[in-house]
């Protein structure tokens, strides 16, 4: 059995989930921005919790396999690693955002909102 698993037919359930999210949030900022959108459709209202369902499900599928292929080949689910390897996959992109959230987007003009004041 490969070190890595990979389930390339899921990727693009994932793309499918991501792009329902993306659409959902595009059509909710042009609605509140008052330009034409089809947030008054409801499909659009819906789609993005489907897209999170839909991403939970697959993440969930993929978690369950993980635990329980590890429990086949060692008889046992050693909690602490499987964590840490969440945690060494997940915070590195985590924190890179947050860096750019403070120190890189509000320095570009095209992402400012002129309406919107910081408020502490």
């Amino acid at each position: 059995m490969s070190k890595f698993l990979h389930f390339p037919n899921l990727n693009a359930l994932r793309a499918i989930a991501a792009l329902l999210v993306l659409i959902h949030h595009t059509e909710q900022i042009k609605n509140s921005f008052n330009l034409d959108s089809f947030w008054n459709v409801p499909f659009f209202n819906v789609i993005g919790k489907l897209g999170v369902v839909l991403f939970f499900v697959l993440s969930g599928f993929l978690i369950t396999y993980l635990l329980l292929n590890e429990e086949k080949n060692t008889n046992k689910i050693n909690v602490k690693r499987f964590y840490f390897r969440r945690v060494l996959k997940i915070w590195p992109l985590y924190y890179f955002i947050i860096f750019l959230s403070y120190f890189v987007f509000p320095y570009i003009s095209v992402l400012s909102i002129d309406n919107i004041q910081n408020e502490v």
